[in-house]
C-alpha cells in the first residue's frame, strides 16, 4: 500500500509516492534535474515510478528526451525508441550537493549513489562513472555517462534515477519533486563538456574514436581534483594526438621537470581512469590559435607553453 508523504523542496511543499507509509522528507539546498537540457529540450520521464504490468515495482523513473521530427537517432537503436531518444555521451548529473557513497559496476551497468542532506540518489545504467567513493560533488556536477541496461534486450540508453529517504527500501517517486528542480543549461552550448576516457585496456569511447581525421583542441582534467592539467591541439589528427597522452610506453624518453624538452611534443602521459577530456572542434587553420587562447585562459598545470618558471629553478640548458 503506497502513501503520500509530505515533502518540501526549495521551500515548496509537494507530495510524492512512496512504497511504504513514511515520515515527511525535507530536501535542503539546491536541486537540479539529473540530466541537462539537450538541443533546448528538457529530459522527460519515459517510464515512471510504481508497479509494472509484470508485477515488479519500478523504484525510480527512467529519463530520456522526447522524440521530435528532426531527430536523426533512429528508433530500434540504442539511441532511440518510437517516442524517446538519448544521444551518446550524455552526462548524468548530481541532483544536489553531496558525497559519493559508492560508484561501481553492477550487472545492470555502473551505478552511483550520492548522499545529500536528508536524502540519497541512485543513478544506474551508466557506461562509466566520473566520480569516486568519498568525493564531494555539487548540484549539476557530471557523475557519469549514460548507457543502457546490459540485461535489457533493447539495450536502450536511458538514465534510471531513484530518490531514497535512506536506502532502496525507502524509495519515493521523484517526479513531483523534479518539477520544482532547476534545469542545467544546454550541453550543446556549454563552454566545455568533460567526459571520461575509460580505463587502461578498454576500447576508447565512441565519441573519442569519432575524432579520427578531425581538427580541434583537447583539454585534459583530473577527475578528483578538477585541475586542468593539459591543453593540446591538432590540425587533422585529433584522435592520434589525444590518445598519445594515455600510452604509458612513451615514458621511455627523457624528461626535464616531468616534461619533454623536444619542442611541442604532447609527451606527458596520464592514467586514463584518473582524467577526463573536453573537446572543441575547429578548422585546421585555427586549431593552434584556439589552443593558445585556452592555455592563456585555463593555465593548465603541465603545458610546455605559457607556464611561469619558479624563481628557485634554473633551466638546465
Amino acid at each position: 500500500m503506497r502513501a503520500w508523504p509530505w515533502l518540501v523542496a526549495g521551500g515548496i511543499a509537494v507530495y510524492a509516492w512512496s512504497r511504504h507509509r513514511e515520515q515527511p522528507v525535507e530536501l535542503a539546498g539546491r536541486w537540479v534535474r539529473p540530466i541537462a537540457r539537450w538541443n533546448g529540450r528538457a529530459p522527460v520521464i519515459s517510464d515512471g515510478f510504481g508497479m509494472r504490468a509484470n508485477g515488479q515495482h519500478h523504484n525510480g523513473v527512467d529519463l530520456m528526451f522526447a522524440r521530435v521530427a528532426s531527430d536523426t537517432l533512429r528508433a530500434g537503436t540504442p539511441n532511440g525508441s518510437q517516442g524517446f531518444v538519448m544521444p551518446d555521451g550524455t552526462h548524468a548529473l548530481a541532483a544536489s550537493d553531496g558525497v559519493v557513497r559508492s560508484a561501481m559496476k553492477t550487472p545492470r551497468g555502473t551505478a552511483v549513489v550520492l548522499d545529500h542532506a536528508g536524502a540519497s540518489t541512485f543513478s544506474q545504467h551508466l557506461e562509466s562513472a566520473s566520480v569516486k567513493a568519498g568525493q564531494r560533488v555539487r548540484a549539476g556536477d557530471p557523475i557519469g555517462i549514460i548507457g543502457a541496461d546490459p540485461l535489457d534486450g533493447e539495450h536502450l540508453k536511458h538514465l534510471h534515477f531513484e530518490l531514497w529517504r535512506g536506502g532502496p527500501s525507502d524509495a519515493i517517486d521523484p517526479a513531483p519533486l523534479m518539477r520544482t528542480w532547476s534545469l542545467v543549461g544546454d550541453v550543446r552550448n556549454a563552454s566545455l563538456t568533460y567526459r571520461p576516457i575509460g580505463a587502461s585496456g578498454e576500447p576508447y569511447p565512441e565519441w573519442c574514436r569519432a575524432l579520427k581525421g578531425k581538427a580541434g583542441v583537447y583539454i585534459i582534467r583530473e577527475i578528483e581534483s578538477r585541475e586542468i592539467v593539459y591543453v593540446g591541439s591538432s590540425a587533422g589528427r585529433l584522435y592520434d594526438t589525444l590518445t598519445r597522452h594515455f600510452q604509458t610506453w612513451r615514458r621511455f624518453k627523457g624528461f626535464w621537470r616531468g616534461q619533454y624538452g623536444e619542442g611541442h611534443d604532447p609527451g606527458l602521459t596520464y592514467k586514463r581512469d584518473r582524467v577526463e577530456v573536453a573537446i572543441r572542434l575547429t578548422s585546421p587553420s585555427t586549431s593552434l590559435d584556439e589552443e593558445m587562447r585556452l592555455i592563456a585562459r585555463l593555465r593548465p598545470r603541465d603545458n610546455l607553453i605559457g607556464q611561469p618558471e619558479p624563481a628557485e629553478e634554473t633551466v638546465p640548458f
